[in-house]
């Protein structure tokens, strides 16, 4: 049965061979070069042996190639799993055991894992001008993807999808991804900027790779024309920091954030200093886009994530899973098509986060007055002093309303006399600026019984490589 993806990548090359499909600083792909490519690709994997049956684990550093070779698997429906140059070969092997690679697919010889065979990508060369004919070994609803969580509680969970998932994400949360050229600063080797860049092809847009690291953000959008910029929280803060000699990012640059809580501080200063087109998202692996929220909306305090996508339904929960009245802080269940239904391998995490056609993320949120959603945090994460429920992004936000702190995580302390007891760590602008006992009476003076106990000062807050703080470190 032919691929989704290579049918879709096949009817925007009929409709207009020419257009860019990956733009890079030097070069450039359209889409009639990738629909070959891909084929080519798929035909030397198959030659060295591939076949039906396989699970294929990719080590590629190069971005446009690691992106043909995802398509070539996603083409041949060979399931497929990210096992990165950036993780230590003992993580790359536990992953492949845990969803059973039987094969790698490699550009460097040095990148095979011992005792699994291994393909390599073919080398750049003349490409055929007629059409390729592909072996089919899969469906559109078989496993074509696995993708792994930001493993912020322990060890990554693991999801299954479907090309037809697949697609249906990308029409759900990512319509204004075509015909737009597309920059995403964390590589393709990560499960989600693979999963976006594949969102982006599939609604014809092009991807803009950055290759190298000597050109500045700011001149890539304005020389290559990028009109979407994809960022992690703390890219915003890198831009930020930038600003007074970088400036602003080029005025067609549209910049769309997720991921983490973008606390209100950063918000505005990125606003003010870098870029008024200022749209946060918020989604999970698991679903996909969920929310999403517009450059009128980033000076609320309140932190919004925007209103549910078309195709979405939330639901706000308490802890008997019954929806919450009015503006009343509860978890989020969500249900739309193209979300996964079980974790890979995972019953006890399967039956804590999907219940009844629901998901349940963990997440903590309220309703704010229009409908945006804002985020409280984490279920696992909310504290219970002597019976008072507090949750920590409402610490965090007053914490970093204060003059000279740039960022903060609470967390609990546990006691069997109180429950749990709230502690608060605090990057701040200048250590010599303001003391713990400033910090600590600007607590008190605002959030009364729900102040942390104690504040301690760190010089970094541990982040996951998708900067989300690490709360079992702290």
């Amino acid at each position: 049965m032919p691929s989704i993806f290579l049918e879709r990548l096949s009817e925007h090359a009929r409709r207009d061979g020419s257009r860019p499909a990956i733009v890079r600083p030097e070069s450039s792909t359209t889409y009639g070069e990738l629909v070959r490519r891909v084929e080519a690709c798929a035909l030397a994997l198959v030659e060295q042996g591939l076949h039906a049956g396989e699970t294929a684990g990719i080590t590629v550093r190069d971005e446009a190639s690691h992106l043909v070779a995802t398509l070539a698997l996603l083409a041949l429906g060979i399931p497929q799993v990210s096992l990165g140059t950036h993780d230590p070969v003992p993580m790359r092997r536990r992953l492949a055991g845990r969803v059973g690679v039987t094969r790698i697919v490699a550009a460097d010889p040095e990148d095979r894992l011992e005792g699994l065979e291994c393909a390599l990508l073919p080398a750049g060369g003349p490409l055929a001008q007629g059409p390729a004919v592909l072996p089919g070994f899969g469906d559109d609803d078989a496993v074509a993807l696995y993708l792994t969580g930001s493993g912020t509680t322990g060890e990554p969970k693991i999801v299954a999808m479907s090309e037809r998932d697949l697609a249906l994400q990308a029409d759900r949360g990512y319509c204004d991804y075509g015909p737009e050229r597309v920059l995403r600063l964390a590589s393709v080797e990560h499960n989600n900027s693979k999963r976006l860049r594949l969102y982006c092809l599939w609604h014809g847009g092009a991807c803009v790779l950055r290759d190298h690291r000597s050109a500045s953000i700011h001149e890539l959008c304005d020389r290559l024309h990028v009109t979407w910029l994809d960022l992690a929280t703390y890219h915003l803060e890198d831009l930020v920091r930038a600003a007074p000699v970088a400036g602003r990012l080029p005025s067609h640059t549209n910049v769309r954030c997720g991921g983490s809580r973008i606390p209100s501080r950063l918000r505005r200063a990125f606003v003010a200093q870098v870029s008024g087109r200022l749209h946060v998202s918020y989604g999970t692996t698991e679903v996909g886009g969920i929310c999403y929220s517009y450059p009128s909306e980033q000076m609320d305090p309140a932190e919004p994530v925007g209103r549910p996508l078309p195709g979405v339904t939330v639901e706000i929960v308490d802890a008997e899973r019954r929806p919450v009245e009015g503006g009343a802080v509860g978890e989020i269940r969500v249900r739309a098509a193209g979300m996964v239904d079980h974790y890979v391998g995972d019953p006890v995490a399967t039956r804590r986060h999907f219940d009844g056609g629901w998901f349940y993320p963990g997440d903590l949120v309220r309703t704010l007055p229009g409908g945006a959603l804002s985020i409280q945090g984490r279920r696992d994460d909310m504290m219970i002093l002597n019976g008072i429920n507090i949750f920590p992004a409402e610490v965090e936000r007053v914490l970093e309303a204060m003059p000279g702190v740039r960022h903060a995580a609470c967390f609990p302390l546990r006691s069997e006399v109180h429950g749990e007891i709230p502690v608060a760590a605090v990057e701040l602008v200048d250590r010599a600026g303001i003391g713990v006992d400033a910090v600590m009476t600007w607590a008190r003076g605002q959030l009364g019984l729900r102040a942390p106990r104690k504040i301690v000062v760190v010089d970094e807050l541990p982040r996951n490589p998708q900067g989300k703080i690490a709360r079992l470190e702290l």
